[in-house]
């Protein structure tokens, strides 16, 4: 039941988008309204807030101790006493403390930063699969027409004599696979809309603006690519971290201090053999040390942090290469589909254009049958549609490539 429920949901939003007014916007804007409304950057932000919050939280003082007694403390008679006291931490322990928290404050600004760039890429990938759906349609519109009226023909054919059922047959099935394909088309972009405007998160239902998709190109390609910065600070942050929590370990060893003040009464006959009333008060304070003889637990602590900072360096080393190996395999790929689309810009079209024309003509000059003339239109038409599919490929490298050298 929640299934079938997220399902009727997830169409119902799919419905209102389309009933809705589409705004065309740019990707640059796009940017612009996601960086203001998405809902994961606005947790991002929250948890910066939270992080500058907290950042005084390590001055937090052990609590004031009052005591009070009453009781034979040094005579037969009662008698009263109250006590103050209150430990301390060196200063060195509070400064450790508070550096954990400004680096983990900095850590939550460069997640951010971390997330606005994982969201421009998400959103120039769902914009290339809009405008790849545009060059689709335009495809199947063309081959609807070229099916609808090979399907007009045949069917005149037929009642002629001309030709069989087979081939009206044939040209129907042509027609109502590209029918079919325009349908499921139209349903992919209004999923790609939803996606869409579900990363800029604003009231207004957007499509993207029309760009020219076969134009899209490396802006800053790099031999010496050493890795995206975004990531790399946050990676080279989590040391800084850890480095800051082992210093605070550390510091819990340094001595404790104790400061204490003491008020008691005392009736009867003193030391110096004059006699006290209870309303008589003596004073005396209390300076003591805390020393932590029993560490060794503390120091396994420390040990383990060691760890910590060392498997924060090895992740620093692994994220610096697992980026430069997908750079690599990244251009690698965007090579080949390169040199692909680049002959079908030069060669595969202008075939695909003189196959198309050559078997119309042979079709209308009655030197192919209709069999032999749907098999060179068929080709023709795969060429053009293999063409939009590489250059698909080719512009998610390229918006890939260009991530990882953008902050």
């Amino acid at each position: 039941m929640k299934q079938h429920i997220k399902i009727i949901a997830i169409f119902s939003v799919l419905i209102g988008i389309h009933a809705k007014s589409q705004t065309p916007i740019s990707l640059e804007n796009a940017y612009g309204k996601a960086f203001k409304n998405n809902l994961n950057l606005k947790n991002g932000q929250l948890r910066i807030d939270y992080q500058d919050k907290i950042k005084n939280s390590h001055a937090v003082i052990e609590p004031l101790n009052i005591s009070g007694e009453i009781g034979q403390f040094v005579s037969a008679y009662t008698d009263t006493k109250f006590s103050v006291n209150q430990a301390l931490k060196l200063p060195g322990f509070y400064k450790t403390q508070k550096q954990v928290l400004i680096e983990e404050w900095k850590n939550s600004m460069l997640n951010l930063d971390v997330q606005k760039w994982q969201l421009k890429r998400e959103i120039a990938l769902v914009c290339n699969e809009l405008n790849y759906i545009n060059e689709k349609e335009k495809l199947l519109i063309k081959a609807d027409s070229i099916y609808t009226n090979y399907y007009k023909r045949a069917e005149l054919r037929l009642k002629k004599g001309e030709s069989n059922i087979l081939e009206k047959t044939t040209a129907e099935n042509y027609r109502s696979q590209a029918e079919i394909q325009l349908s499921n088309l139209k349903k992919d972009r209004e999923i790609a809309l939803y996606q869409f405007n579900y990363l800029i998160n604003d009231e207004t239902i957007y499509t993207n603006q029309n760009s020219n998709f076969y134009l899209l190109n490396i802006e800053n390609f790099d031999l010496n690519y050493a890795g995206n910065p975004n990531i790399l600070k946050q990676l080279e942050q989590q040391k800084a971290i850890e480095l800051a929590k082992l210093q605070a370990e550390k510091s819990k060893l340094l001595p404790t201090f104790n400061i204490g003040y003491n008020n008691s009464s005392m009736f009867g006959t003193g030391a110096d053999n004059q006699f006290y009333e209870r309303s008589a008060r003596f004073h005396s304070g209390i300076l003591g040390v805390g020393i932590p003889i029993f560490n060794g637990a503390q120091k396994s602590m420390i040990e383990g942090q060691k760890i910590n900072q060392l498997i924060a360096e090895n992740n620093y080393e692994i994220g610096s290469k697992n980026l430069k190996n997908q750079y690599v395999m990244l251009f690698g790929e965007y090579e080949k589909l390169k040199t692909e689309t680049d002959y079908y810009k030069t060669n595969g079209l202008k075939n695909a254009e003189t196959i198309m024309k050559t078997a119309n003509r042979l079709y209308y000059e009655g030197e192919i049958n209709y069999l032999e003339w749907s098999i060179l239109i068929n080709q023709s038409l795969e060429i053009e549609n293999k063409f939009i599919d590489s250059q698909k490929l080719l512009n998610e490298k390229t918006i890939q490539l260009n991530n990882l050298t953008q902050l």
